[in-house]
């Protein structure tokens, strides 16, 4: 795995706090000597993602990923090993010793990168130019301030074919990487591209480090579609990002809340007028992936309907948030009374008045008008299912039962049990149902509903449980500089059986005096890295002499019982071999016995079936 020698690696490492790096994608809280947190790389209510600065480790407990810095950056970014080096590098301030012959591992996402990033400023400079008096004209028209359009990368894209392509022919960049990156498009019938944007105000679509991984393209009158965004390319997958959230996160932490908008302006006014926790869809459905964003970062989500449109909007808005398939919903009441599965996101709803938007309630009613609405939000569910009901009151029994079977379903399909408990008292009350029933139904629907979501993609997958003796071991090696010295001349690699920890345990015969973060990079398999990840993050046991004993006693033994098996084996051959008396034989059967006594002694001091079966060395003494 590793391109890089240990000492620049290690410069890297010591040049980065891991829990600093981590923090913008992940709310991490102090937990003893680890920072705990939602894990970004699986959906879970309850943090098992741990961070140990000391050790420059990340683990979850909850799907098994783990590593260092740069196992971090790989996975989160889709990154090579190099690219990830090269990035850190910069962040580090340490200076990387030149490669010859290109840059091993890119897969050309940098260059991307650098394309996006060149873009972003052609366009940007291009919205204050002359050629950009309509896009300004846009922005004044819809009281969009031009600082917060410079703020937010605001561009301009002209009424021409090829402007970006004259542009970027300049800067040496090929067509080819301007249609991956998604701001050119291939002509059909002839040789040569055009540029995608064109007559359009850009809205610069960044990751949550910061960089321009697309656009969002307004048109400025009829023309259609309304608006155009960038396709999906390798840095860009249309339903994982929001929009903002790169510069709403921190107020979302602080807050412990977000406000999710539909459109960019809407975003953009909301930040204007000091909310600037807001976010946007980015024009799809909520997805789990976004929820899940959301979800690192706060408690609490206030979406917004207009009051017209939205009993319907609502209803179709709990469906995106309701997905029972991407969270394995359960509810569990524990013994002291309380529910489990507590932290889900907790959804509400913000009206606002009839044709109205929060780009158009802003300007209209101000900051303070739009924060009593916040304030007024109420939950999402006990909407929806408030109208549910409503709809059904006046239709006799036969639609009281409709109600009570789509109020069960949806109830079924919220995370949180104790917002579920509370809104099935609320709804039996309305139906005339007796409540333990409906919660109940709701139980069993659940029941149904439930089933394992697919792994998400670069998560470790499970593996069976390394035998304690040899996690213990391992965790001893790896925290005490003196179980080194004297087990590991002992250890040999067919002694485990786990295979990740055999491959952990021969990286650290190799580098003995090595930090167990530095061994990260010499694991030939992910499944060793994550599983180191986990004994370092794991506290470490009491390294004494009795433990230390107690493991040089087993692996003397396991050392004595390989000698054994050989010397037996060589016997056997010898006596099929003989012919007659051989002292030679005798000798090698006297040894073999003294060593079978040995391993014998041993046995008793560990704990162990004897080797040789139930006789000991009984069978061996027949021989002679």
């Amino acid at each position: 795995m590793a391109t890089y020698s240990a000492a620049v690696l290690d410069d890297i490492r010591a040049g980065v706090d891991i829990v600093d790096f981590i923090g913008p994608f992940v709310n991490l809280r102090k937990a003893g000597a680890n920072w705990k947190g939602l894990c970004p790389f699986h959906g879970e209510k309850t943090p098992s993602f741990m961070v140990n600065p000391k050790k420059g480790i990340f683990h979850c407990f909850g799907c098994g990923v783990g590593g260092d810095i740069f196992g971090f950056l790989m996975r989160q970014d889709r990154l090579s090993f190099p690219e990830a080096v090269r990035a850190l590098a910069k962040t580090a301030g340490v200076t990387l010793p030149e490669e010859r012959g290109g840059q091993p591992g890119d897969s050309g996402r940098e260059e991307l990168f650098r394309v996006m990033d060149l873009a972003a400023r052609f366009y940007a400079e291009a919205l204050w130019k002359p050629a950009g008096e309509r896009a300004r004209k846009y922005l004044d028209e819809r009281g969009i301030d031009p600082d917060l359009a410079k703020r937010f990368g605001l561009g301009a894209a002209q009424d021409a074919w090829d402007r970006l392509l004259d542009f970027m022919k300049a800067e040496k960049v090929a067509e080819d990487t301007l249609v991956a990156a998604g701001l050119a498009i291939q002509r059909e019938n002839r040789s040569g591209c055009y540029d995608r944007f064109r007559n359009r105000l850009l809205f610069s679509i960044r990751d949550l480090q910061s960089r321009v991984v697309a656009f969002g393209g307004r048109a400025f009158g009829d023309e259609q579609p309304k608006y155009l965004n960038s396709p999906e390319t390798p840095l860009y997958t249309k339903g994982n990002l929001l929009y903002a959230a790169d510069t709403a996160r921190e107020t979302m932490r602080a807050k412990n809340r977000a406000l999710i908008v539909e459109g960019y302006v809407d975003c953009l006014m909301a930040h204007q007028h000091g909310f600037t926790e807001t976010v946007a869809a980015l024009g799809t459905a909520f997805t789990p992936a976004q929820l899940a964003l959301l979800r690192r970062y706060c408690d609490e989500v206030v979406t917004f309907f207009d009051a017209d449109a939205a009993g319907q909007k609502a209803a179709e808005r709990a469906e995106e948030l309701l997905d029972p398939t991407t969270g394995g919903v359960a509810w569990a009441v524990n013994r002291s009374g309380g529910f489990d599965g507590g932290g889900a996101l907790r959804v509400k709803v913000a009206l606002l008045p009839a044709g109205h938007d929060p780009d158009t309630f802003l300007r209209a009613e101000g900051a303070a008008a739009f924060a009593e609405r916040v304030a007024g939000a109420r939950s999402l569910l006990s909407y929806v299912l408030e109208r549910t009901i409503r709809s059904s009151e006046a239709t006799g029994q036969r639609g009281r039962a409709n109600a009570f079977a789509r109020v069960a379903l949806m109830l079924s399909k919220v995370t949180d049990a104790e917002e579920a408990a509370v809104l099935s008292r609320e709804a039996a009350v309305r139906l005339g149902v007796d409540a333990t029933q409906l919660w109940i139904e709701a139980q069993r629907l659940q029941t149904s509903l439930r089933r394992k979501p697919p792994a998400p993609v670069g998560v470790a997958t499970s593996a069976a449980a390394p035998p304690a003796w040899e996690r213990d071991l391992l965790t001893l090696l790896l925290a005490s500089a003196v179980a080194r010295g004297v087990l590991l001349p002992l250890l040999e690699g067919e002694d485990l059986a786990h295979a990740a920890l055999r491959e952990v345990a021969m990286a650290l015969r190799a580098r003995p005096d090595a930090e167990g973060a530095a061994l990260l990079a010499e694991l030939p398999s992910e499944a060793a890295r994550h599983t180191l990840s986990a004994l370092l993050v794991a506290d470490p046991p009491p390294s004494d002499t009795e433990a230390i004993e107690q493991f040089r006693r087993r692996l003397d033994r396991a050392q004595r019982l390989r000698r054994l098996r050989a010397a037996a084996r060589d016997i056997a051959e010898r006596q099929q071999a003989s012919t007659g008396t051989d002292d030679t034989l005798v000798d090698a059967l006297r040894d073999l016995e003294r060593e079978s006594k040995t391993v014998y002694g041993y046995t008793r001091a560990v704990g162990l079936p004897h080797p040789m079966g139930p006789e000991g060395s009984q069978g061996v003494q027949a021989h002679e």
